[in-house]
């Protein structure tokens, strides 16, 4: 620990005597990275995940120092505090066609399984059409921006059903709009919009899946919409990982997903998801010769009861924002089992893929 606060002082050294009159900590900033800009919180560099693995790396370059010195942002209580990026790495900063403002929380985080009505605003349902003209929501999705939705590819392959739309802004199935009292004395009314259906223009699966493969590696696919989403406080797209999030940076991290799966309840729930080593995901599914991918995520949920729906995000938080870890892939039957982790399609390994099929 003294190696780390003696490399902060080191750096932002220089600076400290500039700042000394500030005592105001700045509520949002704008944090400089090699790629661009983005928003970011004025917070101690000891708290920033982002500026942390740079110092910790050992060897700080100059083009490093210089980033971290443009990104002091105050001084207050003698702690320097750093505009730590609320969206690193992301996707969106590579591509016109992404938003920057993303995976915004607009509501209070708690562990429970319960969800309130402002509570991942990403999430969609895919509507699919029986043969008998029969409307079902089968699988979920994820918002990536107005035009854009992500699912995994097994969904889009049913030999008898046909996609037909997807919907979005949805929280309670059974009622339309939905509206939630809150819980304390003020028994306040909060009401959604109606849900938005909206149709689909064109499906794209990844050209290396196969449906009939045991491993399902490459399960993913990118949905066009026929008409752009309309943005609200109940409907946002969710922010996309950096390419170099890999698998095993995530083990051990606590993840999220959210759904419409419970058998117990109409409304969205959700669950933590703990990420665990694609070693000992692999060792589990082995007795069904399943051989687990880098390209793969695997997550244990501390649920009674399955919540999230196949396609659906599995989502990290980081630096007050949700980014898309993965998009859940198939798990075990029944659901949950003990000791049994989903397997995930990990989308950091696809952000290229995404990128190119992307258009205006």
């Amino acid at each position: 620990m003294g190696i780390k606060l003696f490399i902060v002082a080191v750096v932002f050294c220089s600076l400290a005597l500039s700042a000394a009159g500030q005592r105001t900590r700045t509520p949002d900033c704008l944090a400089k990275l090699p790629d661009g800009r983005v928003g970011g919180h004025c917070i101690p560099v000891r708290q920033c995940d982002f500026f942390m693995k740079i110092l910790e790396a050992g060897n700080v370059s100059d083009s490093d120092r210089i980033l971290l010195r443009e990104n002091q942002c105050d001084i207050l209580n003698q702690d320097i505090q750093a505009c730590c990026p609320s969206t690193v790495g992301l996707g969106a900063l590579n591509h016109p066609l992404l938003p920057r403002d993303c995976g915004r929380v607009k509501w209070q985080r708690n562990n429970q399984t319960e969800t309130t009505i402002r509570e991942y605003p990403w999430l969609a349902l895919i509507e699919f059409t029986k043969q008998n003209n029969e409307k079902i929501h089968a699988c979920g999705g994820v918002l990536i921006s107005q035009r854009y939705l992500l699912t995994a590819a097994h969904c889009i392959h049913s030999s008898n059903w046909t996609l037909s739309g997807v919907r979005v802004g949805e929280w309670d199935t059974s009622t339309n709009p939905d509206c939630q009292v809150s819980s304390d004395r003020s028994m306040q009314v909060d009401c959604a919009p109606t849900y938005q259906d909206i149709a689909v223009e064109e499906v794209i699966v990844h050209p290396l899946y196969q449906k009939n493969s045991f491993n399902q590696t490459n399960d993913i696919a990118l949905i066009r919409l026929g008409a752009l989403a309309q943005l609200n406080d109940f409907v946002q797209p969710i922010c996309l990982p950096n390419k170099q999030l890999r698998a095993d940076e995530l083990e051990g991290l606590v993840t999220e997903v959210g759904g419409w799966q419970a058998k117990t309840s109409t409304r969205m729930r959700k669950s933590q998801v703990i990420i665990t080593s694609l070693r000992d995901c692999q060792e589990k599914y082995s007795v069904y010769h399943l051989n687990i991918q880098p390209s793969q995520l695997c997550g244990k949920a501390n649920a009674n009861e399955c919540h999230g729906n196949s396609g659906g995000p599995l989502m990290l938080y980081k630096n007050d924002a949700y980014l898309l870890g993965g998009l859940l892939s198939f798990g075990p039957v029944p659901c949950p089992s003990a000791g049994w982790p989903d397997v995930f399609t990990r989308v950091a390994s696809y952000i290229e893929w995404i990128h190119s099929k992307l258009r205006a």
